[in-house]
C-alpha cells in the first residue's frame, strides 16, 4: 500500500516548482539586461530561499524522527467515520431503487424462491419463501455466502437491494456493510476481486479514497478488515471467456458474499471449474398467473380491472391456444409485469386486451419485444408526468429510441452495462475519432492564427493589414496537425473497450495542502506521463508548423527558425550560422516540442501540490466527475498556455530587439500567442472533458446519434426510468432493455422497420363472448 505524501513531500514539490519559476525568472532578467548582473542577483536571492527551506526541512525531519509515529487510533476513527457514511449512502441507493421498482407498494408482487444446489454437493433440504423471508434464510447460512439464481427479469437485482436494506434493519447480525457492485465491468483476467472492489468503492464514493499520514486508504482498510459485504450483481454480465476466471477469484475470496446470476450462465461457468465454495443457493420461481392478475388489477381503476379480467379469463378458459401460452409465459417474470403495468395501467389510451392479438404476437418473443417497445413509447408519452424536480424536455419517442438505440448498441459491442460520459467517443471507430479531432482543430487553428497575428501587430503599435490575415490563416494547417497528433496520442491510450483517459478526480484549492493526497510514486508517475505526453504531441505539431510555414512561403532560408532555436539554445549559435533550410526548421520543431513537454510536466506538478482527493461526503455521480474534470482541465490548459506564452515572449522577443521595442513586442507576442494557444489546445484534446466536447457535444449530435444536450437527455432518461445510476455511471434499467434497443437499432440500420407505435385493435372473434371492451378509463 502506497504512503501518502506528508508535509516534507509537499515542501519538496513546492521547492521544485519554485526552482523552475526562479530559473525562468533568471533567464528572463539575464536576457532583458543583456548580462548576468540581474540574473546573479536573482540567483543570490534564490539561494537564500532554498537554503532557508532546506534548513526548515532538516529541522522538521529531526522533529518527526523524535516524535512517535502517527497514532493508529486516529486512522481507526477516520475509517470508522467513513464506514458510517458509506452505510448511509448505500441505504439511500437501495431505497431509491426500491422506489423506482415500486417495491414499497402495499400491493407489490410476491416473488417466491426455493433452495437450490450451488456447490455440487448434496441437494439441500427443500425450503421456500417469498422476498420478505430471504434475509432470514441468509442469516441461517453459516458462511454468509449466498448465490441468488434466476432467469432474466426474475427480480434478482431487486432482491439484492432488498437484502441490503434488511441487513441494515438488523444491525446486530454483523458489522459488515452490504454494498452492491455491478459485475459487468469486471475483467478478472486483469484485476483481482479485492483490488476491483477497492477501485469501485473509491470510484463511487470519493470520501473513501485519500490516504492519511499512516498510508491508510479507507476503502482498502474496510475491505481488509472484513467490514464490507460484497453483493455482486450480474455474474452473467461478465464476458463469457472470463467467467471461469471469475469463479476462481470468487473462491479465493474467503469472506461472506452474495452473488446473483442467471442459471444457464452460472452452470456453464462451473461446469469445468469448482462451483462457488461453501455457498448456499436459492432460485427465484416464476410468478403464478393468479399473482400477476391480483397485482395488475390491484393497481388498476374500475374500467381497467374489467379489461384485465377479460384477458385473464381468456388465458384460463383457453390454456391450450398459442395466445394464452405466450401471454402466460411472458407475464411469469416481474420485469415484464412491471413493463405491462407501465404500458397499460399508467397510459389511459392503451387497452390490455390488445395483448390477445394472435396475428400481431404469434410467438412469445414477438409479445415480449412488443412490451419493451411499447414501454419506451409509454415512458416518452408527452402526457406522462416525469419525476418532480427534473427539467422537462420535449424528446419524442422516435428521437429517444434512436439515441438510446445508438448507446445500447455501443454498450453491447463493448460487453458492458456501464454508460460513462467519458467513453461516448468510443461509439466511433478509431480512425474516425482521429480524423474528427483533426477536423475540429482546423477552424480553431485558423482563428488562433488570425487573432495572434492581429493582436501582436496591434499591441506593438504597427498597423494591421491583409498580410496578418493571410499569414494567420496558414495556421489552419498547424491546427489540423495538432488535432491529428493529439487524436493519435489519445488512441495509443485507448484499449479495445474504448477506455481512453479517465476523468480527473482531484479537486483544486489551497486547503488541500492540509489534506491527504496521492502517494509520491503516483505524483512522479503523473509528472513523467505528462512530460512524455507533451513531448509526443508537441513534437509532431511543432515540426509540422515550422515545415508547413516553410513550404507555404517556399522559403526555408528565412532566419526566423534559426532565431527561434537560438532563443532557447544559444550554444547552437555556431551551428545555426552555417545551417539553413529544413534542418533549422526541424531543430525549431524539436525545441518547441521540448518546451511544451516540460510545461506539461511542470503544470502537473503544480496540480498535485495544490490538489487532493475529492472528499465529497455523498456518492459520486456522473456529472460530479464531469464538473471536477472540467475544473482541473481548464486549470491545466490555462497554466500550460500561459507558461508557453511567457517563455516565448521573453526569449523569442529578445532575438528581435530590446524590450520594449516594437519588434520585441510583436514577435514575442506572436510566438507566445501562437504556440501557447496550440499547446493549450492539445492539452484540452488530451483530456476526458475535451473528448466529451468534441464527440458528445459536437460530432455525434451532428450525425444525429445524440441530442445537442446529451447531459439533459441522460438525466431525463434516468428520471423516466429508462436508466439507473450505478456510482459514477448510468446503466440501462435492465440488460434486456439494452439488448432490445440495440437489436432494434441494428435492424433499422439494415432498413428493417420498427414495430409501429400505435396499438392495433384485437379482432372481436378473439374476445370472450359477453365482454364489453371500452376504449378508455
Amino acid at each position: 500500500m502506497g504512503h501518502g505524501r506528508g508535509p516534507q513531500g509537499r515542501w519538496a514539490l513546492l521547492l521544485l516548482v519554485a526552482a523552475i519559476i526562479t530559473l525562468l525568472l533568471w533567464v528572463g532578467l539575464t536576457v532583458f539586461n543583456n548580462g548576468m548582473d540581474a540574473g546573479n542577483h536573482v540567483a543570490g536571492i534564490a539561494s537564500a530561499v532554498f537554503a532557508a527551506t532546506a534548513l526548515y526541512l532538516q529541522v522538521r525531519s529531526s522533529q518527526s524522527q523524535s516524535q512517535s509515529r502517527p497514532d493508529s487510533a486516529d486512522a481507526d476513527i477516520r475509517v470508522e467515520s467513513a464506514a458510517r457514511l458509506l452505510a448511509l449512502r448505500v441505504q439511500e441507493i437501495s431505497q431509491q431503487e426500491e422506489r423506482n421498482w415500486r417495491i414499497g407498494d402495499p400491493w407489490a408482487l410476491r416473488v417466491r424462491w426455493r433452495t437450490a444446489q450451488a456447490d455440487g454437493g448434496d441437494r439441500p433440504p427443500p425450503r421456500t419463501g417469498d422476498i420478505s423471508g430471504v434475509h432470514g434464510f441468509y442469516r441461517s447460512v453459516p458462511t454468509g455466502r449466498l448465490v441468488i439464481i434466476g432467469r432474466a427479469g426474475a427480480g434478482k437485482t431487486v432482491l439484492a437491494h432488498r437484502l441490503v436494506l434488511e441487513c441494515f434493519n438488523h444491525p446486530g447480525d454483523s458489522l459488515r456493510i452490504p454494498v452492491l457492485f455491478s459485475l459487468g465491468s469486471w475483467d478478472p483476467s486483469r484485476t483481482g476481486l479485492h483490488d476491483w472492489l477497492a477501485d469501485r468503492l473509491i470510484g463511487d464514493h470519493a470520501f473513501l479514497e485519500g490516504a492519511d499520514a499512516t498510508g491508510t486508504v479507507p476503502a482498502r482498510a474496510l475491505l481488509e478488515s472484513g467490514r464490507i459485504l460484497p453483493v455482486l450483481d450480474g455474474f452473467d454480465e461478465i464476458q463469457h471467456r472470463h467467467r471461469g476466471a471469475a469463479i476462481s477469484e470468487l473462491n479465493r475470496f474467503d469472506g461472506p458474499l452474495i452473488l446473483t446470476t442467471r442459471p444457464d450462465e452460472y452452470a456453464a461457468a462451473v461446469r469445468g471449474n469448482r462451483a462457488l465454495g461453501r455457498a448456499a443457493a436459492i432460485e427465484l420461481e416464476d410468478l403464478a398467473l393468479d399473482e400477476v392478475q391480483r397485482y395488475l388489477q390491484a393497481v388498476s381503476g374500475k374500467t381497467r380491472t374489467a379489461q384485465w379480467e377479460s384477458v385473464f379469463s381468456h388465458v384460463r378458459t383457453r390454456p391450450g391456444d398459442d395466445v394464452s401460452r405466450n401471454l402466460a409465459a411472458a407475464l411469469s417474470t416481474p420485469l415484464l409485469v412491471m413493463l405491462t403495468r407501465t404500458i397499460y395501467n399508467d397510459t389511459p389510451h392503451r387497452n390490455p386486451t390488445d395483448l390477445l392479438d394472435g396475428e400481431r404476437f404469434p410467438t412469445q418473443d414477438a409479445l415480449e419485444e412488443h412490451l419493451f417497445s411499447a414501454y419506451l413509447t409509454a415512458l416518452y408519452d408527452p402526457r406522462r408526468t416525469v419525476r418532480p424536480g427534473t427539467a422537462k424536455a420535449a424528446w419524442t419517442d422516435h428521437q429517444a429510441r434512436r439515441w438510446l438505440g445508438h448507446l445500447a448498441d455501443h454498450l453491447t459491442r463493448l460487453h458492458t452495462q456501464d454508460l460513462a460520459w467519458w467513453r461516448l467517443g468510443a461509439t466511433l471507430r478509431r480512425r474516425t475519432r482521429v480524423l474528427v479531432t483533426g477536423l475540429v482543430a482546423v477552424p480553431v487553428g485558423g482563428i488562433v492564427g488570425v487573432l495572434s497575428y492581429v493582436v501582436a501587430v496591434r499591441l506593438s503599435g504597427a498597423p494591421v493589414g491583409g498580410d496578418q490575415f493571410r499569414e494567420g490563416l496558414l495556421e489552419t494547417g498547424t491546427g489540423l496537425v495538432a488535432g491529428l497528433a493529439a487524436g493519435l496520442l489519445n488512441e495509443t491510450r485507448t484499449g479495445r473497450r474504448g477506455a481512453g483517459r479517465n476523468p480527473e478526480r482531484l479537486r483544486l484549492g489551497p486547503s488541500r495542502l492540509r489534506r491527504p493526497v496521492p502517494a509520491r510514486s503516483r505524483v512522479l508517475r503523473g509528472i513523467g506521463a505528462e512530460l512524455v505526453t507533451g513531448l509526443s504531441a508537441a513534437l509532431v505539431f511543432s515540426l509540422a508548423s515550422w515545415l508547413a510555414w516553410g513550404f507555404a512561403n517556399l522559403n526555408f532560408s528565412e532566419p526566423s527558425a534559426g532565431r527561434f532555436v537560438r532563443a532557447f539554445a544559444p550554444w547552437l549559435d555556431t551551428w545555426l550560422r552555417t545551417t539553413t533550410g529544413v534542418p533549422a526548421y526541424v531543430a525549431a520543431g524539436l525545441v518547441l516540442g521540448l518546451l511544451v513537454g516540460i510545461s506539461y510536466a511542470f503544470v502537473n506538478a503544480v496540480v498535485y501540490v495544490f490538489s487532493g482527493p475529492n472528499d465529497r461526503s455523498s456518492a459520486v455521480g456522473p456529472w460530479d466527475l464531469l464538473s471536477t474534470d472540467r475544473g482541473v482541465t481548464l486549470f491545466r490548459v490555462g497554466m500550460v498556455g500561459c507558461a508557453v506564452l511567457l517563455v516565448n515572449f521573453v526569449l523569442v522577443g529578445n532575438q528581435y530587439g530590446a524590450f520594449p521595442s516594437q519588434a520585441f513586442v510583436r514577435q514575442g507576442l506572436l510566438y507566445g500567442l501562437l504556440y501557447g494557444s496550440f499547446a493549450a489546445l492539445t492539452r484540452l484534446v488530451l483530456s476526458a472533458w475535451g473528448g466529451w466536447l468534441i464527440f458528445a457535444r459536437l460530432w455525434l449530435p451532428l450525425l444525429g446519434r445524440l441530442p445537442w444536450r446529451p447531459k439533459l437527455f441522460l438525466d431525463d432518461a434516468y428520471a423516466r426510468g429508462v436508466l439507473r445510476q450505478s456510482g459514477a455511471v448510468y446503466q440501462f434499467r435492465h440488460v434486456r432493455l439494452r439488448d432490445h434497443l440495440a437489436a432494434q437499432h441494428r435492424a433499422e440500420g439494415r432498413g428493417i422497420p420498427a414495430e409501429p407505435a400505435a396499438p392495433r385493435t384485437v379482432r372481436r372473434d378473439q374476445i370472450p363472448s359477453g365482454v364489453i371492451r371500452p376504449t378508455g378509463e
